[in-house]
């Protein structure tokens, strides 16, 4: 058995802060406040496919923990991500109301197909318990979840502010993942710190993350697909209306 590294959590941050998700055209577009309304649209829609699914990946990586301290954590995530029992302050309904304000009303939203890209996405955070165990998934939600939502949302919420003059309630849940206190991410690391014993597990827990900012990084091809297929359409329509 060998031993792991000491400073094993700056090698899990740099295969984050490395990812070529973070030079994705699309994040390069929101930093330079080039995004279309239409692009804010399509992002919505798939945002919300996924964002709908994030308490069965919790409950999912809950029933897989044996760790009481985890289980905690992870209980303490789930029930924030519900509103703490207040169904108004959910993040999924605070998510609702950034598309009623992008003029999509509940029942267009939750008609709206859901991509391969964005499929894959949520399928890649439902397998990692049953494929790599719980110390994995708990991983994925330390280092390339919550990890790395203040940033990303920081640059989905500056990519959606240049371009649209939306009220500022319906930009709360951009803003509170932008101001999240990092609580959970600490407990976890910590947690994870003492159980990653092993270079063996170093290498599982790296190659998770990596399939997670890969999922991430299609995710993002996905609304650059979608994007670029309706602009094609709606070409073709004014070319037949010509």
């Amino acid at each position: 058995m060998t031993l792991l590294a000491p400073n094993f959590p700056n090698i899990l941050h740099s295969v984050i802060d490395n990812h070529p998700l973070w030079d994705h055209p699309f994040l390069l577009r929101c930093r330079h406040g080039k995004l279309s309304v239409a692009e804010i649209r399509i992002l919505a829609v798939q945002m919300y496919n996924f964002r709908k699914e994030f308490n069965r990946i919790l409950a999912s990586i809950l029933f897989h923990c044996s760790d009481e301290k985890a289980q905690l954590v992870i209980l303490e995530k789930l029930f924030d991500e519900m509103g703490q029992g207040d169904v108004k302050q959910s993040h999924l309904e605070l998510f609702r109301r950034f598309t009623r304000a992008l003029d999509m009303d509940d029942a267009t939203l939750a008609a709206q197909m859901v991509t391969p890209e964005t499929r894959i996405l949520i399928n890649t955070y439902l397998q990692i318990p049953h494929k790599y165990g719980y110390l994995a998934a708990l991983s994925a939600v330390c280092y390339a979840s919550t990890r790395i939502v203040s940033s990303l949302y920081s640059q989905l919420y500056q990519g959606i502010i240049d371009v649209t003059n939306l009220p500022k309630d319906s930009l709360s849940f951009f803003e509170l993942h932008i101001d999240v206190d990092g609580n959970h991410e600490a407990r976890l690391a910590s947690i994870l710190e003492s159980s990653i014993l092993t270079l063996e597990r170093e290498s599982k827990i790296k190659q998770v993350i990596t399939e997670l900012m890969d999922a991430r990084l299609q995710f993002f091809n996905g609304i650059e697909r979608q994007t670029f297929t309706s602009e094609l359409i709606d070409n073709s329509r004014l070319l037949i209306n010509v």
